[in-house]
């Protein structure tokens, strides 16, 4: 293990599977110790469960990240269980394959409620901890191709994650001063079950573990002098997504 993160506390919202699970593996092998958080109590013990084969140290909290009164919760639990905070991954998702005629107000607002409202109110309950601690810290958001660039099959994904992105240059400018660093990775298609394959290429769709790569690379100190960056590792994915 290269222990990157080593003595370093993380939060991996929707951490239980896929894109999330990944992350909290690899940032466990680097040597953080990981609150996973998502809202199945059995997938995320089995998820603490393979970040503690791959000699990780995790631990579960099952919240649902749109709850009142979870962004705090979450937090605490962290600080509770490893003694403070220095990573906040804000991975957790909802995605509709719908055109705009076809989104209910149901589905709109629960892509609002998790994809925006959450990650801004754990990057506010974080950079508390962070700056009482006054080490500085890191906050790492999932964000997507759709971030960026425009498609009519996925309205609410394309609102929120846009909006994502303005949250994350905001903030960072925000906690600049506190030297706490917010920054985000774009994916773009991502290939299933590919959490232990590195080095896809610009011919293929990104993998889990090239976008965990890169967000453990955003949670160490190696990256302490980056801010309000977007990384786009969109890999084969063009401008716009097929069905």
């Amino acid at each position: 293990m290269s222990q990157l993160l080593a003595d370093k506390v993380a939060v991996v919202t929707g951490g239980s599977a896929g894109l999330g699970l990944a992350i909290a593996c690899a940032l466990g092998i680097d040597g953080a110790r990981v609150l996973i958080v998502s809202r199945s109590e059995e997938r995320c013990r089995k998820a603490v469960a393979r970040v503690e084969e791959k000699g990780g140290v995790a631990a579960a909290f099952p919240m649902d990240v749109t709850a009142p009164g979870a962004p705090a919760r979450i937090v605490a639990e962290a600080v509770s269980r490893f003694s403070g905070l220095d990573v906040m991954v804000n991975n957790a998702a909802v995605f509709y394959w719908k055109k705009l005629f076809e989104l209910t107000a149901e589905e709109w607002n629960q892509a609002v409620a998790t994809n925006l409202t959450a990650p801004f109110l754990l990057t506010q309950e974080a950079a508390k901890v962070m700056i009482d601690q006054g080490r500085g810290g890191a906050v790492i958001n999932i964000t997507s191709i759709h971030g960026s660039v425009a498609d009519a099959n996925v309205v609410a994904q394309c609102a929120t994650k846009f909006g994502l992105s303005g949250l994350t240059a905001a903030t960072a400018e925000a906690l600049r001063e506190f030297e706490i660093r917010v920054n985000a990775v774009a994916p773009g298609s991502i290939e299933p079950n590919s959490a232990d394959r590195r080095g896809s290429s610009l011919k293929n769709k990104v993998t889990q573990a090239d976008i965990a790569t890169l967000v453990a690379f955003l949670a160490s100190d190696l990256a302490r002098s980056v801010t309000g960056a977007t990384i786009e590792a969109h890999g084969s994915t063009r401008t716009v997504i097929k069905a």
